[in-house]
């Protein structure tokens, strides 16, 4: 009886434990994060696989709000905390090639005009991917910190702080912005169902 019920304790754990993760690709994704010290607390919002050319597995996206939304422009304009995580799934990637992909996702997203104001925050993020490499299980994490700006966590980069709003609205749109890296991500992202008109939601 004794083994019975350690078993059957054990098995809870592990019930209630996946209950509070996503999984996606064999990568599991908290449910919640806690971000400023721990005041916020933040839910997932959505979460995605990104592929290239339609079978090379690139990384794990997930997006986690105070207030979760399948509402892109409410996401964006909400000055509350923000997280945007990358999990890698390649065995080995330059991480300037990962932060090149997301600057051509980003320039399509913005005005000319947006991009000329926002050159020095999006130089300064470019200049953080240099000369290191990303490996499988890394994970990058984007944080948006109200009245602060950008915090930037790179494995074995000192975290970086950019300051304002407006990069982090530009960059959120490379997954649920009018041209996202793909139609599906940002549909996950959202966790709105494919028959929904995202078009009509940009």
């Amino acid at each position: 009886m004794s083994c019975l019920r350690n078993a059957l304790v054990g098995l809870l754990i592990m019930l209630s434990w996946s209950s509070h993760a996503a999984m996606i690709s064999d990568v599991e994704i908290a449910d919640d994060v806690s971000l400023g010290d721990g005041n916020a607390e933040l839910h997932l919002n959505g979460a995605a696989l990104r592929k290239k050319y339609l079978i090379v597995q690139v990384y794990v996206g997930g997006l986690y709000l105070e207030k979760t939304s399948k509402d892109p422009v409410e996401i964006i304009q909400a000055d509350g905390y923000k997280r945007m995580l990358f999990h890698v799934l390649l065995k080995r990637v330059s991480a300037r090639k990962v932060a090149n992909a997301l600057n051509e996702a980003l320039v399509i997203n913005i005005s000319k005009d947006e991009h000329e104001m926002l050159k020095p925050q999006i130089d300064e993020f470019l200049s953080l991917f240099d000369d290191i490499r990303l490996h499988k299980g890394d994970e990058v994490t984007i944080d948006y910190l109200p009245g602060k700006g950008t915090l930037v966590h790179i494995p074995e980069k000192e975290d970086r702080l950019l300051e304002g709003k407006a990069f982090y609205d530009a960059l959120l749109k490379v997954w649920i912005g009018p041209q996202p890296v793909s139609k599906d991500f940002k549909q996950q992202m959202l966790g709105v169902s494919e028959e929904m008109d995202m078009d009509e939601e940009s």
